[in-house]
Order: structure tokens, then C-alpha cells, then sequence
């Protein structure tokens, strides 16, 4: 007998237990305390695990606390009688870098006569972006990453370890009712003649150039059409050849807040190409800027705010490498985990730490320090060496068209790497005129320095040999 009531007490307590459940966690859900509704669906989820609404407020919960794999899962399950259950899937998917499945459930969410006409704004600005990601997804690189050091926002350029010939930046931030503090950057080339800055246009950003005069800068100028929009451009950097830009935008063809961008000055038009978005992982759903490559130490720098809290950025430092690794599309799992840098090759050489000074660029060789053979006997070291005037004015001319060639082969391989991943049928056409032309010249420039070091020996071996005779 007693068996018996102690059975029916506790069928009695358990199942008013479950039915206090669903009306606590359906409480909790509404009030947004998704973390404890959601324990507290599992639980009912365990009983009922096809019950529709569990597993979609189960999802909805996992959504809001950035479990997204889970999130598709129960959304899944859940079935699709549930107006926002597309949106929140599409969301899901998105964020977990699947971009054709949230491109399928965003529209989904488009094209069903329950969607929310207020939300629909940003659905389609979401959709833009997945079909960006679709896109860049396919291309992802594989980079070496060196290190990583997390940041307060406010001081990220402080931790950039450059060469003095990589040139020099500044930063100044001001304050715009309705907007978050913005960085206002300058960078100043390395010989110190030219600027190219941000500067604000209104409620927004875009980028200027100015030349260095006797007196000071001259007028700034707005830099091109091409590369300024009606979003926000920020975060230039321009390499040593003095024609390849990096910066940071906000437009149409970004997949996050700022993605980092690529572009060249095209002497032909005598204006700057339109610009691609250099893609994974350097760019990604969050906001990514102030790309810099070192070409002196070989490496790069990015910042990013992705899975940050407010105000802190992540700087990361790898390295540059003129031929590009791309990761395999075959493992889709590792492709979105390298592409999120959730996982990447890690690097071994690295710059001076931060609170180390700027590091100066390892001394290169001055005109005057050679290694010259000029017979199978005699070899100089330095150009106090040569005897010949002649053969010395010649070392010097051979010496400048050898950095003409230098700055010409860089310019070359930008170029093509330009060629490479530019979708624009145009800036390709103009790319293939300019790429032609230059290998003309190096290809010239190469015979005159064999001939220039051809007569160099020759002039040096005739003034011994008439010094010999004397």
C-alpha cells in the first residue's frame, strides 16, 4: 500500500514538474534569458525531441547565445511553420560561413507571404552579402599567420613593427552624433613627398592625396572616383612601388562592416583601376582594415574585430608571400574553420614585440660596397677599388638602372597579381597593355646591365693590363 501511494506521489510531482517546465521556459524565452530557457527546452526537448516549438525556441536560443551549428540543427527540426524560422536560419548558416544555404533561406524568407515588410531592408542587404561570401569562399587563402595579439581599438597602430622604408602613419579620431568614434588615418610615403589620407566628407569618409612642397603639403586633392563611394573608404596604405593601394570600405561589394581592399594606379587613364576585395580570411562578416605588407621583413599586418568585445581588435601579423596558397574546397568544414581564422599555419619568424622601439630595416649595401669579379684573379669589394675611371663611371650607371630594374620587376609581379584576380573585363584589358609593356622594358633592362657589366670588365682589364706594361 505504501509502494502504491509513493508511486502515485511521484508520477504526481513529475508531472507537474514537466508541466511547470514549458510555462517557465516559455516565460524565461520571452523575457530574452535565452541562456537559461535554453537549458531548460533541452530538458523538454529530451522527452519530445520532434516537438516543433521546442526545437524551434531551442534554436532561437542557441542562435542568441552564437551557437550556430546547434541553431541549424533544431531549426531543421523544427519545421518550417514558424514565420521567422527561414530568417533565423538563414542567419545561422550565414554566420557559420555556409553562404549558399543562407543565400536559399534568405530568400525563403523573401518570398513568403509572412515575412516581416520592416525586416525586409536588412534582409536584403544580408542577402548581398552571402552572395559576396558565396563568391569569395570559393577563394581562400592559405596564409602563414606569425602572431596575434588582442588590443584596445584605440591603440592598434601602436603595435605595427614597421621598417622605416615601409613609411610612417598617423591617427586621429573624432566623433560624429549617431556614429562611433572613426580613425582618421594618414599615411606619409617612405621618402616623405607624398600623403594619401582619410578625411570626412560629410557623415562619411574618403580618401585624399597631397604632395610634399618646399613650404609644406600642397592642396589636397580627392583621389578617384573609382575608389571613393558613397560608403566610407579608411586605412590607406600604399606600397613601395608606388602604385598599389590597400584601404578599407564599407560598400556594396563588402561582405562585413569594412573589408580590406586592393587597387592600382593605371598610367594609361592616369586614374586608379576599380578595386577588388582581396577576400578570405583577411576579410570576413565583421569589421577587417589597415592592411600593410613589410616588404623589407617580409610580412603583413591586418586588423580585425571578428569575435571581439566592444573596443578591443585583434592584430594579426603573417607572411607575405609573392605566390599565393589557396586552401582546398574539398574539406568544407576546414575551408570555413581557415577562412574564419579558427585555424591557420602558424609562422615562425616574427617582428620586435610591441613595446620594443620601431624596428630599423636591415643596413643595405651603400654604392660604394660591391662584389665585383673582374677576372678569375681579381675580385673588388668596394669602388675605391676600381682603377679605370671609365670603368667606375660605368659601375655607377649599372648601378642605377639595377634599382630602376628592381622597382620595375615589383611593379611587374603586382601587376600580374592584379591580373590574377580581377573579375572586370576592362581593368583586365588594361592590366594585359600595361603587363606587356613592362616585360618589354625589363627584358631591355636586363641586356643593357649584361652589356654595361660586360664593359665594365673589359675597361677595367685594359687599364691594367696598359698599368702592367708601364
Amino acid at each position: 500500500m505504501k509502494i502504491r501511494f509513493s508511486l502515485i506521489i511521484l508520477i504526481f510531482i513529475t508531472t507537474n514538474i514537466f508541466a511547470q517546465s514549458p510555462a517557465e521556459a516559455d516565460a524565461l524565452f520571452n523575457d530574452k534569458k535565452y541562456e537559461e530557457s535554453g537549458r531548460l527546452y533541452a530538458t523538454l526537448l529530451e522527452k519530445r525531441p520532434t516537438d516543433a516549438l521546442y526545437n524551434y525556441r531551442y534554436a532561437r536560443c542557441r542562435y542568441e547565445t552564437d551557437d550556430y551549428k546547434s541553431a541549424i540543427k533544431h531549426f531543421l527540426a523544427g519545421g518550417n511553420r514558424y514565420p521567422l524560422r527561414d530568417y533565423y536560419l538563414a542567419e545561422s548558416y550565414f554566420q557559420e560561413y555556409l553562404f549558399s544555404e543562407a543565400i536559399e533561406y534568405f530568400n525563403n524568407y523573401i518570398n513568403s507571404t509572412t515575412a516581416n515588410q520592416s525586416f525586409l531592408p536588412d534582409v536584403y542587404d544580408k542577402l548581398r552579402r552571402a552572395r559576396i561570401g558565396a563568391r569569395l569562399i570559393n577563394r581562400v587563402e592559405d596564409i602563414e599567420i606569425i602572431d596575434s595579439t588582442v588590443v584596445d581599438k584605440k591603440d592598434f597602430l601602436k603595435y605595427y613593427r614597421l621598417s622605416r622604408e615601409t613609411g610612417k602613419f598617423s591617427v586621429q579620431t573624432v566623433n560624429i552624433a549617431g556614429k562611433e568614434t572613426i580613425d582618421l588615418v594618414t599615411f606619409i610615403t617612405q621618402r616623405g613627398d607624398r600623403k594619401i589620407f582619410s578625411d570626412l566628407s560629410g557623415d562619411r569618409t574618403n580618401l585624399y592625396t597631397a604632395n610634399k612642397l618646399l613650404d609644406g603639403w600642397s592642396k589636397p586633392e580627392y583621389l578617384s572616383q573609382n575608389v571613393n563611394t558613397v560608403a566610407d573608404e579608411n586605412y590607406p596604405f600604399l606600397m613601395l612601388d608606388g602604385i598599389t593601394l590597400y584601404f578599407a570600405s564599407n560598400n556594396e561589394n563588402s561582405i562585413g562592416g569594412y573589408d580590406i581592399f586592393i587597387t592600382r594606379f593605371n598610367a594609361n587613364t592616369n586614374d586608379y583601376l576599380n578595386p577588388d576585395n582581396i577576400g578570405m580570411p583577411f576579410n570576413s562578416i565583421f569589421n577587417d582594415y589597415m592592411y600593410v605588407i613589410d616588404e623589407t621583413l617580409g610580412t603583413g599586418w591586418f586588423v580585425t574585430d571578428r569575435y571581439q568585445p566592444d573596443n578591443k581588435v585583434i592584430i594579426y601579423q603573417f607572411r607575405n608571400r609573392e605566390e599565393k596558397q589557396y586552401v582546398s574546397a574539398d574539406d568544407i568544414s576546414h575551408l570555413t574553420r581557415v577562412a574564419r581564422l579558427k585555424t591557420y599555419r602558424k609562422g615562425t619568424h616574427k617582428a620586435k614585440s610591441p613595446v620594443d622601439d620601431l624596428i630599423t630595416a636591415p643596413e643595405i649595401a651603400t654604392p660604394h660596397e660591391i662584389l665585383f669579379t673582374v677576372n678569375d684573379t681579381i675580385s673588388y669589394t668596394s669602388t675605391s677599388q676600381f682603377k679605370s675611371a671609365q670603368a667606375l663611371k660605368l659601375w655607377n650607371e649599372w648601378y642605377r638602372l639595377s634599382e630602376d630594374l628592381t622597382q620595375k620587376e615589383a611593379l611587374l609581379s603586382s601587376l600580374r597579381e592584379a591580373f590574377q584576380i580581377s573579375e572586370d573585363d576592362t581593368d583586365k584589358k588594361d592590366l594585359t597593355a600595361e603587363i606587356m609593356e613592362l616585360e618589354k622594358q625589363v627584358l631591355k633592362y636586363r641586356l643593357t646591365l649584361n652589356e654595361k657589366i660586360r664593359d665594365i670588365r673589359n675597361e677595367e682589364i685594359k687599364y691594367l693590363q696598359n698599368l702592367h706594361r708601364k
